[in-house]
């Protein structure tokens, strides 16, 4: 009997639970509370699901579903992720203006203006052969040009009232002395005598002759137009002193070095007197206030690169003092050494007065992948 009871007032109390249950779902509220943002991946249903309620595949007949998305899912506001890398490199400190200046032709070294650490600006003489002869050829063939270019004008405008003038009045003059001589061998009635030969009269006639055939022709020219053939010859000749010109400064160009750029010279490898061949190396010049660091990056690394991000540079030789510069230019063209590819990148320096030069090594931090 007692068994009996037991079983009974268990049965009861199931049905008494299962009516709250029933009750508790009924007032659920119609819109459930909005989740919070995360940066992970869309959450899976049950991570936010009201405590005591159904998944909402399953919500109980009759009930409104949860507002928002289908199927009752509280909507997420997605949290943009952020990754930042830092990829470290070494390399080596380079100017991002450098030149190794040569002779272009060879001979010996007369002298040199500048010492190692001078700083010159752009169109310094920094070391010359001996010039002297050079420079009077240039002298020569300028003066040359300046005679050619004179006559080359002269032809080109023509006949100058002036001259026409000149030769009119020295043609008239040597027809006048031809008049004179011509009478006074008329008067002697011959042109010799059987004991002296050619009389005086006779001589005058002939030299006066002459001297008005001279004046004939120089009053043909100044009334004259030059021909084309006289104008090509006068432009010819400009043209080959101009050539003379420009040949003879080359050469003394050549017999110098000048400072194509502002900067410093930081290094010098001829001596006066020395004997120096075309091409060979003599000075080296570098605009220091403008620094770079060349360094490889690895390829798995370089793709996090962008030109225009930022980095930190150190050196030894700076004391410990960290510059900063920025990633302007990557490599197009890999290598690889011993099977490792790398990417040549360029990296400007800030302005700094750190005391760093060319070839100095340096360590760079990347801040990439923004």
């Amino acid at each position: 009997m007692a068994r009996r009871q037991v079983i009974f007032f268990i049965f009861c109390l199931l049905i008494v639970l299962s009516l709250i249950a029933t009750a508790c779902e009924t007032a659920t509220p119609t819109s459930a509370p909005r989740a919070q943002p995360t940066i992970a991946s869309a959450p899976s249903p049950a991570a936010n699901q009201t405590p005591g309620a159904r998944p909402a595949g399953d919500a109980t007949p009759g009930a409104r579903p949860t507002g928002g998305v289908p199927g009752g899912q509280p909507p997420t506001s997605p949290v943009a992720r952020t990754t930042v890398n830092r990829i470290r490199a070494t390399g080596n400190l380079v100017s991002a203006n450098q030149a190794t200046l040569a002779f272009q032709a060879g001979g010996r070294v007369k002298e040199i203006k500048v010492k190692e650490g001078d700083q010159v600006k752009a169109g310094t003489l920094i070391a010359a052969y001996d010039t002297t002869a050079l420079d009077a050829q240039i002298t020569q063939a300028q003066a040359s040009l300046d005679s050619a270019n004179t006559a080359l004008a002269r032809v080109r405008a023509g006949p100058l009232p002036e001259d026409v003038t000149v030769a009119k009045v020295n043609l008239d003059r040597a027809k006048a002395a031809v008049d004179q001589a011509q009478s006074a061998y008329d008067r002697i009635g011959g042109s010799s005598n059987p004991t002296i030969g050619l009389t005086s009269q006779a001589l005058n006639l002939q030299q006066t002759t002459l001297s008005y055939q001279a004046a004939l022709a120089q009053y043909s020219l100044a009334i004259n137009r030059p021909t084309a053939s006289e104008l090509k010859a006068a432009e010819a000749t400009v043209a080959q002193a101009q050539a003379a010109l420009e040949t003879a400064k080359v050469n003394s160009s050549n017999a110098r070095i000048v400072a194509p750029f502002d900067g410093t010279i930081i290094s010098i490898a001829i001596k006066v007197g020395e004997s120096a061949t075309t091409g060979t190396s003599a000075v080296t010049l570098a605009d220091l206030a403008k620094m770079q660091v060349q360094v490889n990056v690895d390829e798995v690394a370089i793709t996090s690169i962008k030109v225009g991000q930022r980095a930190t540079i150190t050196t030894d030789a700076a004391l410990g003092k960290t510059l900063n510069g920025r990633v302007s230019k990557i490599g197009l063209l890999a290598t690889s050494t011993n099977n490792v590819v790398t990417i040549p990148v360029t990296l400007d320096i800030d302005a700094t007065d750190a005391a760093i030069y060319p070839g100095l090594s340096a360590t760079v931090e990347i801040v990439a992948g923004q």
